[in-house]
């Protein structure tokens, strides 16, 4: 019976991974995520490689695990496009009553797509950071400083960052079953929403801004939003603690996008 159930998921991911790699949306998306990478990490180079005379040499260095991150900021944006379209787009072609005619079992068909999309996610994150880096590094000349460890770490810590983004992504997705609805509070909840109760000014307004996922993730990183605003020592989580509370978002939006998934009819 083991035996069994391990064939029929093999089957079921296999599927998944032909479904991926068969449309173009795929494609556009990571044609996008690389695109989005390079248009962040070039202008950047070339401003640290234009020094201002009134700093220090020191001061004006480009790392270049730093432009990974921060490029990431916008770049997970077409990486959260593709997951949330293998989902969203079977719903809008009908498709997805031909998946579970083919295996009614709802939870392994949300196990095949979650293990899909996270292998992309994992290796493509670890790539657009190496990506960034070295886009970074080339293009700040004398003024760039590329440290191989501390860029594998960052492309180590991009990769789990996008792992768990691609996670909550295929969370909304099946609970909103809408591409652009599940974009529109993937966007308020990684990025605006943080950064407008941050500026708000009001205590109660930032304090609920921290435990949101955007602030969550980004701290895990070592490019707080919060740190942007000045407020990075108010945070009641280190690095550790940001990526365990991103992680726990991810989970509530599967469990919620699951429960939809098996009441709602495809």
């Amino acid at each position: 019976m083991l035996t069994s159930f391990w064939a029929a998921f093999w089957a079921s991911i296999s599927s998944e991974w032909t479904k991926l790699w068969s449309v173009r949306s795929t494609w556009w998306c990571l044609i996008g995520a690389v695109f989005l990478m390079a248009l962040y990490s070039v202008p950047l180079g070339f401003d640290a490689a234009n020094p201002n005379p009134n700093m220090s040499h020191d001061d004006q260095l480009l790392h270049a695990e730093d432009v990974a991150t921060a490029g990431l900021l916008f770049t997970q944006f077409a990486l959260i496009a593709l997951a949330l379209l293998t989902v969203t787009s079977e719903y809008a072609s009908g498709s997805m009553r031909t998946t579970l005619q083919c295996e009614p079992r709802r939870g392994r068909v949300l196990a095949a797509k979650l293990v899909v999309v996270e292998v992309v996610a994992l290796v493509s994150g670890a790539l657009l950071a190496v990506l960034g880096a070295g886009l970074g590094y080339l293009t700040a000349g004398d003024y760039g400083v590329f440290d191989v460890s501390s860029v594998a770490v960052v492309a180590g810590k991009v990769s789990v960052y996008m792992a768990v983004v691609v996670a909550l992504a295929i969370g909304l997705a099946l609970a909103l079953r809408s591409t652009a609805g599940a974009l529109v509070v993937a966007f308020l909840a990684l990025f605006l929403l943080p950064m407008v109760l941050m500026m708000s000014g009001m205590d109660l307004m930032t304090d609920l801004s921290y435990y949101l996922p955007g602030t969550a993730g980004t701290e895990y990183l070592g490019i707080g939003i919060a740190t942007l605003f000045g407020l990075g020592d108010g945070l009641p989580y280190g690095h550790n603690g940001g990526l365990g509370l991103f992680a726990a978002w991810s989970g509530v939006a599967l469990l919620a996008g699951y429960a939809v998934f098996r009441r709602r009819d495809a």
